[in-house]
């Protein structure tokens, strides 16, 4: 990687077509495994590489906030590293103009014996500031990061959220030219997010740069002006942090929701005992969408489909749904019986049901819905499918509830 002083130039980060090949140690034979294998007249295998990154090119120019988002071992972190020069790519150029701060895990670098206030002035001098300097910044850095009287303690005694407020500030307040932060936004509580960003925003308006990896797609959408999404060491998306970080979502849910699926094939059922009656669908959906879903976010409008064929008369008919937790929790056990269709005692044809859950009442889990076709009281077709609930982004910490209240079900 190379490096230049932005002082009197436009800051700019030029990434061209760059990999980066890590060697899977397993693979690399021992001394006395080559003298077995040339004893025997046979070649060692090939070393075998694990590609972090591959062939990545992007440009960043100044005032730009670019977002990165991906999932994790993508290559995000291995990229950042890179343009800090923290390691050099197998292949490829990085070009710096201008000084690189970065932060990749969130107060890392503090001295756990010196205070709050002496570590100000040690990071401050590794950034190349002069006591004077550090004097002159320090008091703006110290009410930045809330911290009180607790600046004078040793930061052994911080807490985490302690510890994220204090690297932070140190990081923004010492003026970047280029800054890479790597999650740290979400250091300490919201009204300290929010004091964050809008810090963020003043150093891209100052005309420097800044590159925020992150989990968050809210914080990519209020800090980034661009966005890239990197999946398996590639870039899948460059362009406006709405559409990426939509589309990145979108296909994250798709691959989370079909390994949910094939692990769990064995709860996905459908079964018949009486020829022409058959539980066709048993589906999950969030309102005003058409397309069902297998995992959901409890606390939101969802609604529940059934679909049931019968071609021949069943006597005393009655549907019956079941929600059962993995753990073997019931959820729900009743018969849905109020459909006219099926109250007259006898029932021929296609019939379908909708059950409006709003909100989704049930908490964090997995769970097993099933729809039984009844007749005289005895199931003679059968559906069943998988559902993850998730928590919502706000959820209280502290415990887990099997329930969200307040709970109402309306049966349409």
């Amino acid at each position: 990687m190379e490096t230049t002083r932005g002082d009197s130039l436009k800051l700019s980060v030029q990434v061209s077509e760059v990999s980066k090949l890590y060697r899977l140690a397993d693979t690399q034979p021992t001394i006395s495994l080559l003298q077995a294998l040339i004893s025997n007249n046979q070649q060692p295998k090939a070393a075998q590489h694990k590609v972090a990154v591959d062939n990545i090119s992007f440009s960043i120019q100044t005032g730009d906030r670019l977002g990165i988002v991906g999932t994790n071992g993508a290559g995000k972190s291995t990229l950042l590293q890179m343009i800090t020069g923290v390691s050099e790519p197998t292949s490829g150029k990085i070009e710096v103009v201008g000084r690189v701060t970065a932060v990749l895990t969130l107060g890392v670098g503090l001295r756990e014996d010196l205070s709050g206030r002496e570590n100000i002035y040690v990071d401050g001098e590794v950034q190349g500031k002069s006591r004077a300097e550090v004097n002159h910044i320090i008091d703006k850095i110290i009410e930045f990061a809330e911290l009180g009287e607790f600046i004078d303690y040793p930061v052994r005694t911080y807490s985490t959220g302690m510890k994220s407020r204090l690297a932070f500030s140190m990081l923004v307040c010492i003026e970047p030219e280029i800054l890479i932060i790597d999650e740290a936004l979400s250091a300490g509580d919201s009204v300290f997010a929010a004091k964050a960003t809008k810090k963020i925003r003043e150093i891209c308006d100052k005309g420097k740069i800044v590159i925020l990896v992150s989990h968050s797609m809210a914080t990519i959408i209020e800090m980034c002006d661009r966005c890239l999404w990197i999946d398996k060491g590639r870039i899948v998306m460059d362009g406006d942090p709405q559409e990426v970080t939509s589309t990145y979502l979108e296909t994250v849910r798709k691959q989370d929701e079909a390994i949910l699926l094939e692990k769990y094939s064995s709860y996905v059922k459908s079964v018949s005992w009486k020829q022409g009656c058959y539980v066709q669908l048993v589906e999950a959906y969030y309102l005003n969408e058409s397309e069902p879903r297998a995992i959901l976010i409890s606390g939101q409008d969802v609604v529940l489909k059934f679909r049931l064929q019968v071609d021949v008369v069943l006597e005393v008919p009655d549907i019956r749904l079941k929600i059962v937790r993995l753990d073997g929790m019931v959820f729900s056990d009743c018969l849905l019986s109020e459909n006219p269709a099926i109250q007259s005692g006898e029932f021929l044809g296609s019939i379908a049901y909708a059950v409006y859950m709003k909100p989704l009442v049930l908490g964090k889990g997995k769970y097993v819905v099933t729809c039984e076709l009844l007749s005289q009281g005895l199931a003679i077709a059968a559906k069943s499918t998988i559902l993850e609930v998730i928590a919502p982004l706000n959820a209280p910490t502290g415990g887990q509830p099997a329930l969200i209240y307040p709970c109402k079900v309306n049966i349409l």
